[in-house]
């Protein structure tokens, strides 16, 4: 069973526009709203590819109960806990014709220990020994921003499998718990090496140095440019077909659903590559944060290029 951990979802105030302008009133062509939070993404894209998953979290007020329907309305299992006090987080992301996205974010509510504690209760009778575990998307929020370590640890006896997706010292940190996949981007990549990365040959060096940690799937994901996977000791790089980019905001939850989907289903790691990087740019041509056409990542698949370094 897979199981997604969202600490600090949210409602994404999808804005669209024909361009920013700073100092002037700024007309929208359109508004919509989405669900707003890593895990709740890749819980939403996983049900749409027919995995069935659980979605844990916390959620606050009018704004939370309206993120508890949009994941069950999507199919997902969700065994949030819900709080009627004060209100879950609203971000809002300015979607430009260009494709170009500028995102406001929340601070969203602060969890305390007790709280924290309370929500693993809620998942140890849910979880089972070998079970996949999806940890991804901020933790600012939380009493202890690497909380994911702290999790990880009161759910070892499980021996779950951990995909890794945050950024800063929480991914520094959850490197020491061996998790089976991380998914850093260029940026967050740069930051864990402490140097500026930007070549293909400088990438491959900076997940070589990760070697000692023994993580199964190091993808670090370059937006258009695609990605380059390490897999035991296999090197890939996948390169995306060219389309018109409308909104660049999910696409990298959409990427690592792919994988996940790929592994799950035990597909060798060609495949499950060129499946996420189709579906990650399936995502990129609609509006949405969240899902994408799977009949259209289907036709982008031949055109995804894979090497093996």
């Amino acid at each position: 069973m897979i199981h997604t951990l969202t600490l600090n979802p949210a409602i994404d105030k999808l804005l669209f526009l024909d361009k920013f302008k700073k100092n002037i009133t700024n007309r929208l062509r359109s508004n919509d709203d989405s669900l707003g939070g890593k895990g709740t993404h890749v819980s939403v894209n996983l049900k749409s590819l027919g995995i069935d998953n659980t979605a844990f979290g916390i959620s606050y007020g009018q704004t939370g109960r309206k993120i508890i329907h949009m994941l069950s309305k999507s199919g997902v299992n969700v065994q949030f806990i819900h709080r009627d006090e004060s209100d879950s987080r609203i971000n809002y992301i300015l979607i430009e014709d260009n494709g170009d996205c500028s995102t406001f974010a929340s601070g969203g509510i602060y969890l305390d220990k007790e709280t924290i504690d309370e929500l693993i209760n809620r998942m140890l009778p849910e979880l089972k020994e070998n079970d996949s575990l999806i940890l991804s998307g901020d933790t600012s929020n939380c009493f202890d921003p690497c909380v994911y370590n702290y999790i990880i640890n009161k759910l070892k006896p499980l021996s779950l499998r951990i995909y890794f997706d945050a950024s800063g010292p929480t991914l520094r940190e959850c490197l020491n718990e061996f998790p089976f996949l991380i998914k850093p981007n260029l940026d967050e990549l740069s930051q864990l090496c402490d140097r500026e990365l930007r070549t293909d040959s400088e990438i491959i060096d900076a997940i070589s140095s990760l070697d000692r940690y023994h993580i199964n799937i190091v993808a670090v994901s370059l937006g258009e440019n695609g990605s380059i996977v390490k897999c035991s000791d296999s090197l890939y790089r996948a390169i995306p077909p060219k389309v018109k980019v409308l909104n660049t905001i999910g696409c990298g939850d959409c990427y690592l659903s792919g994988m996940i989907y790929g592994i799950e289903k035990k597909y060798d790691m060609e495949q499950t590559l060129r499946f996420a990087t189709a579906i990650s740019a399936a995502t990129a041509e609609s509006e949405s944060s969240v899902g994408f056409n799977l009949q259209r990542a289907q036709e982008l698949m031949p055109m995804v290029t894979i090497k093996k370094i």
